[in-house]
């Protein structure tokens, strides 16, 4: 059976047809609308709202099953399912005792100075003045409070009073 000529005419002219309005509706301009852009109404969710909280957003389902029992397939060598250790508990020590000298005083008694140590560095220090010394352990802020005539008072780190007395080298 032959297909007359004017059928096939007909089919290939109604393809192009078709394919020019394909490509001419992807072919148009975007249309840019005119004036301000309008104002969306926020619609929330109510669900979204009740479970979106910051505290568990990042929270992982899996941190509160129990730890599975045996090797994990993909990392048998993995030790990140073994059961935590408990941290060590840490005792706090009390401050070192403070070892402060009286190494010597000078000047007449109504103008004296104190000169005050114990390790590297030495405090030279008058009624009402405040100096540091270095000790082993670190640095002590001293305030001079009292000069007599074989002692000084000194406010350690402007908490602790502490009467330091001069040694006599016959002791």
């Amino acid at each position: 059976m032959r297909i007359a000529p004017s059928f096939w005419q007909d089919t290939v002219a109604a393809g192009a047809a078709v394919l020019l309005l394909c490509l001419a509706s992807a072919c148009k301009p975007q249309v840019v609308p005119s004036g301000p852009p309008k104002t969306a109404s926020v619609k929330t969710n109510v669900v979204a709202a009740v479970t979106n909280h910051p505290s568990t957003d990042n929270l992982s389902v899996f941190l509160d099953l129990m730890p599975p029992k045996g090797r994990d397939p993909f990392f048998p060598n993995s030790h990140r399912r073994d059961p935590a250790a408990p941290l060590p508990t840490v005792v706090a020590k009390p401050p070192p005792e403070i070892a402060l000298l009286l190494q010597g005083l000078s000047g007449p008694p109504n103008n004296r100075v104190a000169i005050i140590g114990g390790g590297i560095k030495a405090a030279i220090l008058q009624v009402g003045e405040s100096g540091t010394v270095r000790l082993p352990g670190g640095s002590v802020h001293l305030k001079c409070t009292e000069i007599g005539e074989d002692y000084a008072v000194v406010l350690v780190n402007g908490e602790k009073e502490k009467r330091l007395e001069l040694t006599k080298k016959g002791k």
